[in-house]
């Protein structure tokens, strides 16, 4: 329980989960090299905390880095790619920092937030993942909890909606009170994506002064971000 451990330029693979973080656990990863596994990085609960930087996480079976059940994950300086199913998973009120990192080539997702989790993505590769293409999935209920800027995407964001099973467009602001005509212009084939507001979506600033503040020292880390 709550503890910390640090890996530096170390090879991990043939795993069900390569590297987990549980029981309030906090995991450090800094130029090391997970892969084939079923999934390459989880933190699974809450006050668990995950950072990887300068790694690479590739060839997993199903998930390169899973966040989820409250957990907390930093990404920064990284490459997650050729996973079978998606490249880095957010869900159950979890929150995710991604910073300069490469997000590609994945088998059906980039990065998706799901049930209430929170993301930030700032100068990420989100190229060439799934078919159809898509880079960045966010579910009705992350919607106000996800931004990004810098993006380098090669599809829209796509958010369906419970009800009617509408496509939430790159960059704009989700509004329930949309007309017909607005959701026909936005789904308008061969559309340019509108850019992204300054602000818009509502972001979580960043991730809570936890573990990874406290313990950053021993890694030389300064903190989430």
């Amino acid at each position: 329980n709550s503890s910390t451990t640090v890996a530096s330029m170390c090879d991990i693979h043939s795993c069900t989960h390569a590297v987990s973080a549980q029981r309030q656990a906090y995991v450090s990863l800094s130029s090391c090299h997970t892969f084939a596994s079923v999934c390459g990085v989880a933190a699974t609960d809450v006050g668990s905390q995950i950072a990887v930087r300068e790694s690479d996480v590739d060839y997993c079976g199903q998930v390169g880095i899973m966040i989820s059940s409250g957990a907390e994950g930093l990404i920064k300086g990284s490459s997650v790619c050729n996973n079978g199913v998606g490249g880095v998973c957010v869900s159950g009120e979890s929150k995710l920092v991604a910073e300069r990192s490469r997000v590609c080539g994945n088998g059906r997702l980039g990065v998706c937030v799901l049930k209430g989790s929170c993301a930030v993505l700032h100068y990420c590769d989100l190229r060439a993942n799934g078919a159809p293409l898509c880079g960045l999935y966010v579910s009705p209920s992350s919607i106000e909890s996800v931004s990004w800027e810098g993006l380098e995407m090669d599809s829209q964001v796509y958010t369906p909606n419970e009800e009617d099973g509408s496509v939430f467009a790159y960059g704009s602001e989700h509004d329930d009170d949309d007309d017909d005509e607005e959701e026909e212009e936005e789904e308008e084939e061969g559309k340019d994506p509108p850019p992204h507001k300054e602000g818009a979506p509502t972001a979580v600033e960043g991730l809570s002064n936890g573990k990874a503040n406290d313990k950053g020292g021993e890694d030389g880390d300064d903190g989430w971000l």
